[in-house]
């Protein structure tokens, strides 16, 4: 069965993805609001509804010996020599949205680890919490300098030991190593250790277990229930992943990995996000958390050959069966939103792998092929989209338009054509939603989403879509319009329909380095600049690294001209693309070259990517292959070199 024929099957089958559905959704049906169930989700409310763990996923970390009072946690510090071990799931000032979820995910992960936690009870003073000023002042703990969660060691004299932030990858054992838990021995007869073989077939990627249920009494039920559901959740079978995962805490309510099992079954837990990984390392990745920069991987641990592979091996792992990648919990539009942040994820997603189907062994392309075709299954059925929503439909429109127009010239012709019809229908989609201004708009109205939607129009129109003429050039006039002489362009959209062209001087390009990017490739591929333009808005692009990176991994703005970690690899793409379009081909293998050298630095412990908590790592790593694929493309040289 051919892919298009897989795909057209699956979306007529009509699936869907109601807001307070998912695998692992945000809200349960009880905190909705009382509403009909055809109504309730296709409105534009912009609430934010952040629901509480229940009483059993709300004992995570409890079983960790926490010394509530600093000055105690001092003082017994002193009387024992015991170091303190000091976690900080927030400091004054940060400019973190999500912490409440982003200190769940450290509780349901390293602190519920049953070694982590014997070691830390046994030979530390554990306490947790928010410093005050002055003690931020003292230890340093101050935003950009450390950005969290993270911990740190600080023996009885107050000299501190360890220092570790940037948390984004909660991989269990390198953590584990980390805060000095010795290796873990296997066992002398494996095949007497079912439990113990099991966690070594998930660390080498293994989807299939032989687990049997535990006897009821056991003192490794809930350990065997949570890795059941490990299991399952790998294989795409989440509401089975969250079945096992109740049973945990049913078989052992007492233990903290029944806990643990709770907070992944209600969507807190950092497995079913992708911040908590278990797969091999390499040996040099080991080493990451010693040098304070958290969870990325020391320098030259991974080649790009690696990359690929961990990065699709991750997205591959994090699919939902019906093909929905949804661990981002993106809400600024509001809960309702939620659904259109998950079809856009899953199209970048699809547009990752079938990149990776390209550089993979040929052994993995029927693997690859069948994850795409979800993917595309998914994001074509309308049932899973929230029209009415005002906040992110513009992503999801904006995405699967160039999804599709991705599947159309990669598809033989007799598929192709199945493809043309579904980019015709979402292209109309995305035009429907243009402003009365001329531009396009998430949650407000701004240059950079007006240039996503021409990019994606582009795309369309050369796999062969029809365009709207009158709207192209309405929304060509707006960016233009938005656009100041010296390339810069305002964070927020400065025209309305009666206004032609912002006022003013024009502002610094540095405020605008991240979106001038995507601004320029609009203008760029419908030919409203040239190439010295062009190249000019790489240059200053790649000169406003440093801004970015002052704001990666933080899940709103920051104080630095606006900047947010969301934005990281939004504009890190954009630049790459920028790039791919330089003609002149020394200067674009030049960039090229140096816009690699910056992502080669960015790899998770894992191999994989984040900017921030709230778009996920499945966001993140889609990205950053797009991304190398596009440099990929911009490095080649001309026909006859």
């Amino acid at each position: 069965m051919s892919l298009w024929t897989r795909t057209l099957m699956w979306a007529v089958a009509g699936w869907s993805l109601a807001i307070s559905g998912g695998p692992f959704p945000s809200l349960s049906a009880a905190q909705l609001p009382e509403a009909s169930p055809a109504t309730d989700p296709l409105r534009n409310e912009n609430r934010i509804i952040r629901p509480e763990p229940s009483p059993l996923a709300a004992r995570c970390g409890t079983a960790v010996a926490w010394v509530a009072d600093w000055d105690e946690a001092v003082r017994q510090s002193r009387e024992t020599g015991k170091p303190i071990f000091w976690y900080v799931p927030t400091i004054p000032g940060t400019f973190m949205d999500r912490k409440a979820e982003v200190d769940r995910y450290m509780l349901a992960g390293p602190f519920s680890n049953p070694r982590i936690i014997e070691r830390l009870n046994r030979e530390f003073i554990p306490t947790r919490g928010a410093p005050n000023q002055s003690l931020a002042k003292q230890f340093d703990l101050l935003p950009y300098n450390f950005v969290e969660p993270g911990f740190l060691v600080i023996d009885s004299q107050a000299q501190v030991l360890q220092r570790v932030d940037r948390l984004t990858t909660l991989h269990a054992d390198w953590l584990a190593r980390l805060m000095g838990v010795p290796k873990e021995q296997p066992p002398v007869i494996r095949e007497l250790d079912s439990l113990s073989s099991a966690w070594d077939a998930f660390r080498d990627g293994a989807t299939l277990e032989q687990l049997p249920e535990p006897e009821e009494g056991s003192d490794v039920a809930a350990e065997t229930w949570l890795l059941k559901g490990m299991f399952a959740f790998r294989r795409g079978d989440h509401e089975l992943a969250r079945d096992y995962w109740r049973r945990a805490g049913r078989a052992q309510p007492e233990s903290p990995l029944a806990w643990k099992a709770a907070a992944e079954a209600e969507g807190f837990g950092p497995f079913v996000r992708g911040f908590e990984t278990w797969s091999r390392l390499p040996e040099g990745a080991w080493l990451a958390g010693r040098d304070s920069k958290g969870s990325a991987a020391p320098p030259g641990v991974f080649d790009e050959r690696l990359l690929w592979q961990r990065g699709a091996r991750f997205l591959l792992e994090m699919q939902r069966a019906d093909g929905a990648m949804v661990d981002s919990d993106y809400d600024f539009g509001g809960y309702d939103s939620l659904p259109n942040v998950h079809v856009a994820i899953t199209c970048l997603c699809g547009m990752a792998l079938l990149e990776a189907r390209e550089r993979l062994e040929p052994g993995l392309r029927p693997e690859l092929d069948e994850a795409i075709a979800r993917a595309a299954g998914f994001v074509c059925n309308e049932a899973n989209l929230n029209p009415n929503d005002n906040d992110e439909i513009l992503w999801a429109y904006a995405y699967r338009t160039e999804f599709l127009a991705r599947l159309c010239s990669t598809s033989p012709p007799e598929q192709a054509a199945g493809w043309q019809i579904q980019l015709q229908a979402t292209t109309g989609k995305l035009e429907s939603i243009q402003l009365k201004s001329g531009g396009w708009a998430h949650e407000y109205a701004n240059p950079f989403v007006t240039a996503t939607a021409l990019a994606a129009l582009h795309a369309a129109q050369q796999a062969g879509a029809k365009i709207d003429s009158e709207k192209l050039n309405a929304g060509l006039q707006a960016l233009q319009a938005d656009r100041f002489s010296n390339g810069a362009y305002p964070y927020n959209s400065r025209r309305s329909a009666g206004r032609q062209r912002p006022e003013g001087e024009p502002p610094a390009t540095a405020a605008s380095a991240g979106r001038m990017a995507v601004g320029e490739l609009a203008l760029w591929y419908w030919r409203k600049i040239e190439q010295p333009q062009l190249q000019q808005a790489v240059e200053i692009s790649l000169a406003g690294q440093e801004y970015l990176d002052r704001a990666y991994k933080y899940d709103n703005h920051t104080s630095t001209m606006a900047y947010g970690g969301f934005f990281f690899w939004y504009d890190m793409q954009a630049r790459a693309e920028l790039i791919a379009q330089v003609a002149e081909w020394e200067s674009r293998r030049e960039l090229a070259q140096r816009q690699r050298e910056i992502m080669l630095r960015l790899p998770e412990v894992d191999g994989c990517f984040v900017d921030s908590h709230e778009l996920g790592r499945c966001y993140g790593t889609a990205m950053a292959l797009r991304s190398f694929a596009l440099l990929d493309q911009a490095q080649r040289p001309p026909a006859g070199n």
